[in-house]
């Protein structure tokens, strides 16, 4: 009877450390091998850009007048959804005037630039981006309050 527990431990014991490693190389494939960011495979500073795939956004929309800040990001990538590094990105508004701040207006190996924008006046702002002579057909609508 001894016996037969001790083999019933032991299988346990494999099956415990097989279900642990199972667990870990899942893990691992999930928090480094899969994203939801874009990537750059290299440092792509050749491509084109494509305005299809390129998008930008802001967060929030919506501000109070007083000098609160908005986060407009813009994703500028390829035809093969890879981001581009090292394009330099502007931001303009349409009609108006806003404080834009550019926080980081290269982009870096996803594609990404960063700006931050600011209005002392109430009112509604249509903002675009552009790159050398590049203009993405995508605009993002800001209120300030």
């Amino acid at each position: 009877m001894y016996e037969e527990r001790k083999t019933n431990y032991f299988w346990l014991i494999l099956i415990l450390i097989i279900f642990l490693v199972t667990l870990g190389i899942l893990v691992y494939y999930i928090r480094f091998r899969t994203s939801i960011t874009p990537k750059a495979s290299t440092l792509n500073i050749i491509s084109v850009v494509s305005i299809s795939n390129s998008y930008l956004f802001a967060s929030p929309i919506r501000a109070k007048a007083s000098g609160d800040l908005i986060r407009v990001t813009v994703f500028l990538l390829d035809d093969e959804g890879n981001g581009i590094f090292d394009k330099k990105v502007n931001l303009r508004v349409l009609e108006g005037q806003l404080n834009i701040k550019e926080v980081q207006s290269l982009t870096d190996e996803t594609g990404k630039a960063v700006f931050d924008v600011a209005s002392s006046v109430v009112g509604v702002y249509t903002l675009e981006a552009f790159t050398e002579s590049t203009v993405l057909p995508q605009k993002v609508k800001v209120i300030y309050d």
